[in-house]
Formats: structure tokens, C-alpha cells, sequence
């Protein structure tokens, strides 16, 4: 059995209601902890100091100053005991010893759209996602009821497509954006799977999207899978795994895990993040300032398990992002890996249309595709260039293709925000099974 050190990273932070980082230098401004309803709807924890960074290492909270120390964690966390834990069924098992979040870039053995009524809404950006694709991973859509997933079939027909182009699931959810609210799903003891579900809301915001909350043990059920409950608000997007044990997020995870009545301290989150997901190490930066949903996805994401695609903006256009990136992209070089140090290629961040922000790094991997963000109002030449950058970074081989998200962009989200890849350890045949087309009517 493999077995992975645990140690992780403490961030040092003041804490308070919202974020505020005005300034790079330090302080951050406010922003959102969940997204925005209007794009659609036994002892102390023993830590010994391991290893330290300059006061300019890790950007956390309430400022733009990156800073903090790796530790060795030597034991559980008994103040966790008593913290408010959800009534929801838990593994008995509370330590699987080798697994961690696979990464997006590793192989798929399927992937799932968020869908809904936007199948009939925006039927064009479903089937641009099939044909892009094109059968190279298969892709499932959820929908809540029967006349969706026939929409669907009828859309992949019209499009001379193969029915098993792609296949839809029914599962009632609230919104579309299935990144956020699925689990993870992790491998332990080389052959044994679980998920992991977060709180996707905070509780006075619970009824807003309950559906999308309790997804985790629809999931658990659809894939006869033991579901562990993590006490922690957890938005998929707002994450990145390097598949070696290397979790990133932004400081507004751990922010918003700090209020409420089960606020909990920075010992105590990087413990669970340990303990429930397995990671070796947690990094938090900065969010995008002025950008609603806070979220890592907006700005970077990991082709390898050492190289990292980070947004790019002119100062003349938004000095304060652009330092904020620039810090960013300074610090994620600094990060070791199994494979050395992060490599860092900077990518152009198209403008924003109007108050909505738009991104290049906002993807679908799909083995041997990357389906990036395209919009119609952007230069060609700033499209041309961050098609080059993944081009320069993808294993040989991977092709990446354009996909217009304009009308999605009104929502708020983009590709990667309304997908969710399944490793590729994960079977798919029952899944198959009980998706439509049935294959009787085939």
C-alpha cells in the first residue's frame, strides 16, 4: 500500500466578514462567498515548522501579502470533534492512507454537463461541446426530467451525430453549474473509491439551492459509492489538483470557512483538507478583484502536474488584477512538486463584456482535447495567442478547440463551470444504463 507524508501548509490570516484586498500590498476587496444568484438563476493539533517562504509567499484573506510555513502535522485534530458536523451518512473509515483529488489534465473515463433546461435554452453550446468531442470521452448531460433528456437526444439527431455522442442523466438540480456542487472523488488502497461532499451553501442560503447540495449523495447512489461528508463550504471550481498531492485554491475557501458558528482556524482547515482529501500541501491566492465568484478557474489552470497556465492583464487596463497576477504567477512558481518547481505560461485574459468577466483558463479537459472559452467580440489575435500558449504547454498530440460562450457568460460561468470530469478508475457501464437514449429505442 502506498503511503503519502502528511504534511501540509498553515496560512497565516487575519480573518474577517469579507474579504478586503484593495490593494495588492495589503489589504483585498470584498468579495462574494458564493456564486451569484443572478447568473441564472485528541489532542492540539502538533505542528512543527518544516519549511518557511518570504512574507511575500502565500496571498490569504484580507490582503495581497503571500506568506506562510509548511508543517509536519503529527496528529488528528481533536478540537474537530466537536465542531458542527453534518448529519450526513460518513464513511467509517475516517483515514484513507494513498489518495488524493486526481487532476482534470489526467485521463477521463467520462464527462458530465449540467444542463437542465439550458438544453432547450442554449442548444447550440451543448452541441458545439458533442462535436468537439466528437466520441473522444463520453459525455453525459443532466437534466431533470424526461422531456430534457429528449430535447437532447433530438438535438445530438439534428446534428447527424452518433446518439452515444452524448447520452443524458436524470437528476434534479437547481442549476446547471455541477463543477461547484459534485464531489470529489478519490481512489484509496490502489482499488477503492469514495466521494467526498462539501457543503456547496452556507446554511442561511441552504434552501437556495438544495438540490444542488444534495448532489453529492445522488451521485453516491447513482455510482454505489461510499460518500463522506467534509464540514466545509466547497465550491469545485474554486480548486485545482496537480494529481500529486498539490491542492490550490483561493482565499476566499478559507475565508468563508472561517464565519459563521462552525468557524474554524487555519490548524483546523488545513487538517481537513489532509485528512478528508489527502492532499500533501494547500495553497490559497488571490481572487480576481471586482470578479463575483472569487474562483481559481477565472484566472489559472494545470496542464501537468508541474506546469500552470495564469492569466494575463496589461496595467494599463486593470493595474490592480495585473499586479495581483503578476504576484500570483511569482508565488505559484515557487511551489514544489514531484517533478521540481510549478512552470508558469501566462495567458492573455480577453476584456470583460460589460460587467462580465471572461476567461481562457475556464476549460474541459477531454483526453486529448481541451475545449477553451471563445467569444465573438474578442480580437482574433488574442484568441490566436492563447490557443499557442496551450499548444506550447499540452502533452504532444492534444488538439485544443474553440467554443463560443457568449450567451453562457451572461450566467456568470463558462466551460468549466458546467462540467465534471470522472477519472478514469471510475466505471461508467451503470451509468450508461440508465441514461437516454435507452438503448431499446436506439
Amino acid at each position: 500500500m502506498k503511503k503519502h507524508k502528511k504534511f501540509t501548509h498553515e496560512n497565516i490570516s487575519n480573518s474577517k466578514t469579507k474579504t478586503n484586498d484593495s490593494t495588492l500590498s495589503n489589504r483585498s476587496e470584498e468579495v462574494e462567498f458564493t456564486k451569484s444568484d443572478g447568473r441564472k438563476d485528541k489532542t492540539n493539533l502538533g505542528l512543527f515548522p518544516k519549511y518557511s517562504y518570504s512574507i511575500f509567499s502565500l496571498t490569504i484573506f484580507i490582503c495581497g501579502v503571500y506568506f506562510g510555513k509548511y508543517y509536519w502535522q503529527s496528529e488528528k485534530n481533536k478540537d474537530l470533534d466537536d465542531s458542527d458536523l453534518s448529519a450526513r451518512k460518513i464513511l467509517t473509515q475516517s483515514e484513507p492512507e494513498d489518495f488524493y483529488p486526481v487532476a482534470e489534465f489526467s485521463r477521463n473515463s467520462a464527462i458530465i454537463l449540467g444542463c437542465h433546461s439550458h438544453i432547450r435554452l442554449m442548444p447550440k453550446l451543448y452541441g458545439d461541446i458533442a462535436k468537439a468531442i466528437n466520441g473522444k470521452v463520453p459525455l453525459f448531460g443532466i437534466v431533470s426530467d424526461e422531456s430534457q433528456a429528449n430535447a437532447g437526444n433530438d438535438l445530438i439527431k439534428r446534428l447527424g451525430l452518433p446518439p452515444e455522442s452524448m447520452r443524458f442523466i436524470i437528476n434534479q438540480a437547481d442549476s446547471i453549474w455541477i463543477r461547484d456542487y459534485a464531489p470529489f472523488i478519490l481512489r484509496y488502497d490502489e482499488d477503492n473509491l469514495l466521494m467526498v461532499d462539501a457543503k456547496y451553501r452556507t446554511r442561511d442560503q441552504f434552501q437556495a439551492r438544495k438540490k444542488d447540495d444534495f448532489m453529492g449523495v445522488k451521485f453516491a447512489k447513482m455510482f454505489d459509492l461510499p460518500v463522506r461528508s467534509i464540514p466545509l463550504v466547497l465550491e469545485g471550481g474554486n480548486f485545482i489538483s496537480n494529481g500529486d498531492g498539490l491542492l490550490l485554491t483561493s482565499a476566499k475557501t478559507l475565508q468563508a470557512n472561517k464565519e459563521g458558528k462552525a468557524a474554524y482556524s487555519d490548524p483546523q482547515l488545513v487538517s481537513m483538507f489532509n485528512d478528508y482529501l489527502g492532499v500533501d500541501g494547500v495553497f490559497a491566492v488571490a481572487p480576481l478583484q471586482g470578479e463575483p465568484n472569487g474562483h481559481i478557474d477565472m484566472f489559472m489552470t494545470m496542464v501537468a502536474k508541474n506546469i500552470a497556465v495564469i492569466g494575463e492583464i496589461p496595467p494599463s487596463e486593470d493595474p490592480t488584477n495585473s499586479a495581483r497576477l503578476n504576484e500570483t504567477a511569482r508565488f505559484v512558481s515557487t511551489i514544489p512538486t514531484s517533478a521540481g518547481p510549478i512552470q508558469v505560461k501566462r495567458i492573455p485574459m480577453p476584456p470583460k463584456s460589460g460587467e462580465d468577466w471572461r476567461s481562457y483558463t475556464n476549460v474541459i479537459f477531454a483526453n486529448g482535447i481541451l475545449l477553451m472559452p471563445s467569444f465573438s467580440d474578442v480580437d482574433p489575435s488574442i484568441e490566436q495567442r492563447a490557443v499557442q500558449v496551450y499548444q506550447s504547454v499540452l502533452p504532444p498530440g492534444w488538439i485544443v478547440k474553440k467554443i463560443n460562450c457568449d450567451n453562457l457568460v451572461k450566467l456568470h460561468g463558462q466551460l468549466h463551470c458546467i462540467s465534471y470530469n470522472l477519472p478514469r478508475f471510475l466505471p461508467i457501464k451503470d451509468l450508461i444504463k440508465r441514461s437516454f437514449p435507452k438503448k431499446n429505442s436506439l
